[in-house]
């Protein structure tokens, strides 16, 4: 398994736990009747599963398998979620970051600089919607 192979798939994992995180809160906001943050909660939701989607298909355009491995996310209370959701995000940002540099192939360094942009904004905003639904020009070029 290449070195870009296996940061790819720990992307995948952090991804799907940053989905369930989300996905977890949202039912929780649902549930108790708060609509305004179940919906940004689930914009995020709906980014951070955009962000395993990429990553499981540049894995699959490399040849490489994915796996089913997930980290199971810690979800705190709704009224704490805001500061748990920022240290996450920071924690993401410099994951990517880290990741960016590490990558040879052009386009999977600039998958993963799109999700760095996307995480980025979360982190300041809290915010979801920031994935372009389009592939970009790169996608598809090993």
């Amino acid at each position: 398994m290449s070195a870009e192979a296996t940061l790819l798939r720990e992307g995948r994992s952090r991804e799907r736990a940053q989905a369930l995180f989300y996905r977890s809160l949202s039912a929780e906001a649902e549930r108790v009747g708060d609509a305004s943050t179940a919906e940004r909660l689930n914009e995020l939701l709906a980014d951070e599963q955009h962000h395993v989607s990429r990553l499981t298909a540049r894995l699959l355009e490399a040849g490489e398998a994915t796996d089913d491995i997930m980290q199971t996310p810690d979800v705190p209370a709704l009224d704490a979620w805001e500061a748990a959701a920022r240290a996450r995000e920071a924690e993401e940002v410099r994951w990517y970051e880290d990741a960016v540099g590490r990558v040879v192939d052009p386009g999977t360094r600039a998958v993963l600089a799109e999700i760095l942009e996307s995480e980025r904004h979360h982190h300041e905003s809290l915010s979801g919607k920031w994935m372009s639904a389009a592939p970009n020009d790169h996608e598809g070029k090993a």
